[in-house]
């Protein structure tokens, strides 16, 4: 009844406040900081509606709070919420319900993400998951689909930026359900980006009278082959998407900020040859040793670094599969190689089929999937911004994300997220919360709302 609600009493003054969720101690100057921690009396009921108290405060049930001084950068200045001793109490508590909020915001946090990590979602079974965002969502809806869900409110003037991320993880590798241990959260789609879609749930629920208008995007399929990604068709069917300044595609990046993504070009080479019997091979042309000799320059090729608009990208061609045969005593006339092309933004699609081509030599090139590179969005209003909500550096996306899916209808898009990298896509797959909370306060600063 009373959660998120604080009631300041003094002697002859009783008012509400909204309590702020999340506060850093360190924009505090150290002198401000109170260092005990005390109780305070608590209520537990209130009946018809009716509200006793003397000197003294109301709060949540078994909550801390952590003592921080009414005080400011100058101790001889007045509060900016009302002034005397009133207004003094309004600021300390405050202050005192932001620090503690953000302990709490923690463990909201660190639940939420490990509730997400243990509803099975795998690609093409989402639908679990889905229906858990969709009740945890309770922003007006935008556009809603059995794919996409994408919810906020919009207000007249204001810049838009969309924070995006994918409800899918790849198959499980014996690591669900997760666990949370020693502030780590552990198990399937831990950092492949349960953690993002647990910020994002959290603003959701929490942000209030940002200064930009945030919106969320859920969408599934996201860890199939592009062909499979619901996106473009929401693209088609939402033309308010098109209002974006920013798209924050909530990938795990170890919460750093990165800019453009590779093209993601995968292919087949086809090596044809004469089949023989295997003691004759003079009479046939061995496919196998044809595709060794021309696999051989491609395996031959260093990564080529790539500057675009600041950041260096790393070119990479991969064989990622091979397959060929027929029998022990005959020689092949069919040899198939799987090739993978990460290329970087400076590229198109076709001029990335171009040079694959070249690299191809005499094989035949076939069964092309190609994902075109995302454009680097740097130094825009809303990427700046968003730097400087943690003081982020900007660095190169070394793969291929959604992020390309925007650019190419025209949107600015990011990378930025909770997730640990190195852990993506692994057997012991994790995040840990400290994380979380350092992208749940980032994104906070950066919409300028309050929590």
């Amino acid at each position: 009844m009373l959660r998120g609600i604080e009631l300041a009493v003094d002697e002859q003054n009783l008012s509400t406040g909204l309590t702020v969720r999340t506060f850093q101690l360190v924009e505090l100057a150290l002198s401000n900081i109170g260092p005990p921690v005390r109780m305070r009396p608590v209520l537990d009921q209130v009946g018809d509606g009716v509200h006793h108290g003397g000197p003294g405060e109301v709060v949540e049930l078994t909550e801390l709070l952590v003592g921080v001084d009414p005080l400011w950068e100058h101790r001889n200045d007045e509060p900016a919420l009302g002034g005397g001793v009133v207004g003094a109490l309004h600021h300390e508590r405050r202050l005192r319900a932001r620090s503690q909020n953000r302990v709490v915001s923690a463990e909201r946090l660190a639940q939420r993400a490990l509730d997400l990590v243990n509803i099975h979602s795998p690609s093409r079974g989402e639908a679990e998951i889905a229906a858990y965002v969709s009740d945890a969502i309770e922003l007006p809806r935008i556009y809603a689909s059995e794919d996409v869900l994408f919810a906020g409110l919009r207000r007249s003037g204001r810049p838009l930026a969309v924070l995006a991320g994918h409800l899918d993880t790849v198959p499980a590798q014996d690591n669900f359900p997760g666990r949370l241990e020693d502030g780590v959260i552990v198990g399937l789609g831990a950092s492949d980006m349960k953690s993002g879609l647990a910020v994002m749930i959290e603003l959701a629920q929490t942000l209030t009278e940002p200064e930009l208008d945030i919106a969320y995007l859920f969408f599934t399929r996201e860890e199939l082959a592009a062909g499979e990604s619901p996106l473009p068709q929401f693209f088609d069917d939402c033309p308010e998407i098109g209002e974006a300044e920013l798209v924050v595609m909530m990938e795990p990046t170890d919460n750093t900020i990165q800019a453009g993504c590779l093209g993601n070009l995968n292919a087949r080479l086809i090596y044809t040859g004469v089949s023989a019997h295997s003691a004759r091979p003079w009479l046939g042309d061995n496919a196998i040793h044809r595709a060794i000799r021309g696999l051989a320059e491609l395996a031959a090729l260093e990564p080529l670094d790539v500057e675009v608009d600041g950041l260096v990208f790393r070119e990479v061609v991969s064989v990622v599969g091979i397959r060929g045969g027929i029998a022990q005593n005959v020689v092949p006339d069919r040899t198939v190689a799987e090739l993978n092309y990460r290329y970087a933004p400076n590229r198109s699609p076709a001029d990335a089929e171009a040079r694959l081509r070249e690299l191809a030599g005499d094989a035949v090139l076939e069964d092309l999937a190609n994902s075109p590179a995302a454009h680097v969005a740097a130094n825009t209003p809303l990427v700046n911004r968003l730097r400087a909500s943690g003081d982020f550096a900007l660095e190169p996306k070394q793969a291929w994300t959604p992020v390309a899916e925007f650019a190419a209808r025209g949107l600015d898009a990011v990378n930025f997220g909770p997730g640990a990298t190195r852990y993506a896509h692994r057997r012991d797959e994790r995040v840990e919360v400290a994380e979380l909370v350092r992208s749940y306060e980032a994104l906070a600063r950066f919409a300028g709302g309050s929590v």
